[in-house]
């Protein structure tokens, strides 16, 4: 559809090694190297295998050492095809070439036969950087217009100009070795570690860079059309960890650490749920066969996807409320019970209220209940609670902000419950976009338009951005720590990166095939 060009002074095989050109160049290596090359070619197709083999033992010896962002870094299985096979196969020829000597090609300007090396019959784009000082953008420009100016035949020639320098949109951070968190995880928790905003300032350059590249080979893209949805699959086996978020476990493991705080919350907070829950057994209206049976059914149909066997399934109950929200709290001993504010179920459609009572029942799967009611205790006030309770107040405002980083993080694991039940990213994203405001002037009760839904997205580039400019002193001013969720697009996000994930269709993958899937 059309040809992109970046263009900037090449760079020569020597500074595109590894370990710089003072290694690769020493002339008593280069017998080595073709050697080197020569067993490799000798492996054939079995290297291959020799390296998923190397790949599976060092997982499983990184996930001994609990290293829980190494199986992350490294990848599975898929990552051989897509990554590993490919590198091993260019090794060879590149070694040869070294053991040849390094052309010393730094630097140079694009030869004079350069705009004869395009489809003439093609679009071309050339993209700069406002940044790169040795840019040769313009004298490549120059060559192409002059060819077409000459009479030959060629397409349209573009040229854009994104900010920044051609190294600067180059974001692929790997996740931390230790806990698997990342730059863009931790700014949907507001928890960001001293170099995220560079980190996420390279992210939205190089969304800018796909945005340019997308709009110019396909300027006019037809409107989506949603396809008839396939059978959902049950996920027989899903366990919590195979859903929790990375900074979920993380959070967790912080608050575990403060002596003495889990088991005095658990002791005490049975009696703010016993109370929560006579209330809404008293003023409520409990979801069952004959009162609201389309919400009994999404509630069932959620809770087999997540394999929740029947004996732990929450009871749910409608509230009238005019704020749209939904909860959960896990009383001990009792049934769990989920709270759907009429609100809510007024702004959403069917597909999205089974998203949201999915979401919260990935507190139950992640068992979440004990930090999950000592954060609502903390939103209460110790002061509005019964009596036995208030003790916790003194002990709670100490943690109220490692409790609201961890909630944060909670809502995460749930989003990922949400995603795994609609089996799709796009009807999670729409709730969040509708209780964001986005669903104000729609005309019906119905999922948001795709193209609605991916301008949300988009604002998270817009974000970073920001982030980026504002800087060092910009990111010290953090507004969101007493925030119970996440920014709504950091969010989206972080629920769209997993959707596009690996781990996430492999557990699809895994499941079985539902029968009665609505």
């Amino acid at each position: 559809r059309g040809q992109v060009l970046i263009s900037y002074r090449s760079q020569g095989l020597a500074e595109a090694l590894p370990l710089g050109r003072g290694f690769w160049a020493q002339e008593e290596l280069q017998s080595t190297f073709k050697d080197v090359a020569d067993r490799l070619d000798d492996f054939g197709p079995s290297a291959e295998g020799l390296a998923e083999a190397a790949l599976g033992l060092a997982n499983l010896a990184a996930r001994g050492l609990g290293l829980e962002g190494a199986p992350a870094l490294l990848g599975g299985r898929e990552r051989v095809g897509d990554l590993y096979a490919p590198v091993l196969a260019q090794l060879p020829d590149l070694l040869r070439e070294a053991s040849s000597g390094l052309p010393d090609d730094t630097g140079a300007r694009p030869t004079e036969g350069s705009a004869s090396e395009y489809a003439k019959d093609m679009n071309l784009l050339l993209v700069q950087f406002e940044g790169d000082g040795l840019d040769e953008t313009p004298e490549l420009e120059r060559r192409l217009g002059a060819a077409s100016a000459s009479g030959a035949p060629r397409g349209n020639i573009k040229k854009k100009t994104l900010p920044g320098m051609h190294l600067t949109p180059t974001y692929n951070e790997p996740p931390d070795l230790f806990d698997g968190t990342d730059a863009m995880g931790r700014a949907a928790l507001s928890s960001e570690a001293p170099f995220d905003t560079a980190l996420l300032g390279a992210g939205a350059r190089l969304d800018g860079l796909v945005d340019a590249l997308d709009k110019f080979l396909d300027p006019a893209s037809p409107d989506v059309k949603t396809a008839e949805r396939p059978p959902r699959v049950v996920l027989k086996g899903l366990t919590a960890n195979d859903l929790r978020h990375p900074l979920d476990r993380r959070q967790t493991k912080a608050l575990e650490r403060i002596p003495g705080i889990g088991e005095a919350v658990r002791r005490v907070v049975s009696i703010v749920e016993q109370n929560i829950y006579q209330d809404n057994i008293s003023s409520s209206v409990l979801v069952g066969e004959h009162q609201y049976p389309w919400l009994n059914k999404l509630l069932e149909h959620a809770c087999s996807v997540l394999d929740i066997p029947k004996e732990q399934r929450p009871e749910l109950f409608v509230r009238q409320n005019p704020v749209p929200n939904a909860y959960t709290l896990a009383v001990q001993s009792k049934r769990p019970f989920v709270v759907v504010h009429t609100a809510l179920l007024e702004l959403m459609c069917e597909d999205e209220v089974e998203a949201v009572i999915a979401h919260e029942l990935g507190h139950l799967k992640c068992e979440h209940g004990t930090w999950l009611s000592a954060a609502n205790i903390v939103l209460l006030g110790a002061s509005t609670l019964p009596l036995p309770v208030r003790i916790l107040g003194p002990i709670l405002d100490r943690i109220q902000e490692e409790l609201m980083i961890w909630q944060r993080a909670a809502e995460l694991s749930c989003d990922r419950a949400a995603l795994l039940v609609a089996q799709e990213p796009w009807v999670p994203v729409s709730v969040m976009v509708k209780l964001s405001g986005g669903g104000a002037s729609a005309p019906g009760k119905e999922v948001l338009p795709r193209q609605q839904l991916e301008a949300f997205l988009q604002q998270a580039q817009k974000y970073d951005e920001a982030k980026a400019e504002a800087g060092l002193i910009g990111s010290m001013l953090n507004m969101t720590s007493q925030r119970t969720h996440p920014l709504p697009v950091l969010r989206a996000r972080e629920l769209r990166r997993w959707a596009d994930s690996e781990q996430f269709r492999r557990i699809l993958f895994d499941g079985k095939a539902s029968e009665a899937s609505p």
